[in-house]
């Protein structure tokens, strides 16, 4: 109940202090598990996100959120669960393996932290390692907004990308990273609002 009462709050916060467009909502996966990677400008990312595809997505979200009581209940109500940002957090990572192995979404910002500019920050390896290791698709999703009230918020939802030629294939870590890497480029170039 209180998870519901929660993210109806949200949906009505942003339908009345801001304008959502949706792009390319067709590009969703269906019936499995998918892992989106999204550029990240502000700590609503996620609601929006969330709000955006109409599905119950999980995230990572860093550790010290969790730390105080009430933003922890909030947090886990929305779908987060907590990472260490300093290092391999393989707790963060089985859980991942988890929700996507029951058809999850799972939302990882690859970046590790918010880039408020319109150009990319050096990615982490973990979207593509956790997606090819699982055999899922990625889907990447840019968001393009100043986040000022009244503003827009444009949501792009990329056709997912499935790296099936790397199934089951010994990968280096500099290997996933560049994978990453080539799609948060991607994301970045959908965006137009000057920042």
């Amino acid at each position: 109940m209180f998870k519901f009462i929660v993210k109806t709050a949200i949906k009505v916060f942003f339908n009345i202090f801001y304008r959502i467009d949706i792009e390319g909502y067709e590009n969703i996966p269906s019936n499995i598990g998918y892992i989106i990677c999204s550029n990240h400008i502000n700590l609503s990312d996620p609601l929006v996100i969330g709000i955006s595809i109409k599905e119950n997505i999980h995230f990572m979200a860093k550790k010290e959120l969790f730390k105080f009581k009430p933003f922890g209940l909030f947090f886990r109500a929305v779908g987060g669960f907590p990472v260490d940002r300093d290092g391999n957090d393989i707790s963060a990572i089985k859980t991942s393996f988890k929700l996507l192995k029951k058809g999850k979404a799972i939302l990882i910002f690859a970046e590790g932290t918010r880039n408020k500019t319109n150009k990319p920050l050096l990615a982490k390896p973990g979207v593509a390692m956790i997606a090819i290791k699982s055999r899922i698709p990625i889907l990447p999703i840019t968001v393009d907004s100043t986040y000022k009230v009244f503003s827009k918020i444009k949501i792009i939802i990329h056709e997912p990308i499935y790296y099936s030629e790397f199934y089951g294939k010994k990968i280096e870590n500099d290997e996933y990273q560049r994978l990453t890497q080539d799609i948060v480029n991607d994301i970045y170039k959908s965006i137009t609002i000057k920042k």
